[in-house]
């Protein structure tokens, strides 16, 4: 008699072991899922501020390039390099666009003109 008591006391300590294993799988999900819509979140705010930050960077490393190719024509106006090659492609820039609006045709970027 005492073996079939022992019995059903482990079935009944089983039942809960199951019942217990699905709540705490199930919180366990929720917790997963608030912890990806979190990260998820913070991931796309720092995706658009490294995008700004890599603007900015781009930006500053442009005025500086310039700006320091310019002190360096003023204290050796020998060094013409990268200024140089900056100028003759504006200039071959706007040779073509003056070209193109000789020859009667509207400089378009897209579907706006540029007269």
């Amino acid at each position: 008699m005492s073996s079939i008591v022992n019995a059903l006391g482990d079935l009944f300590k089983s039942l809960v072991g199951l019942v217990w294993s699905f709540f705490t799988t199930a919180g366990a999900l929720v917790q997963k899922t608030g912890q990806f819509a979190l990260n998820f979140a913070t991931e796309i705010i720092n995706l658009v501020v490294n995008f700004f930050r890599g603007l900015v960077d781009l930006a500053g490393g442009i005025v500086s390039f310039v700006l320091g190719k310019l002190a360096t024509l003023k204290n050796n106006p020998d060094s013409r390099g990268n200024v140089l090659m900056l100028g003759v492609v504006a200039a071959a820039v706007f040779g073509f666009l003056q070209y193109q609006r000789s020859q009667g045709r509207q400089v378009t970027i897209g579907n706006k003109k540029l007269n």
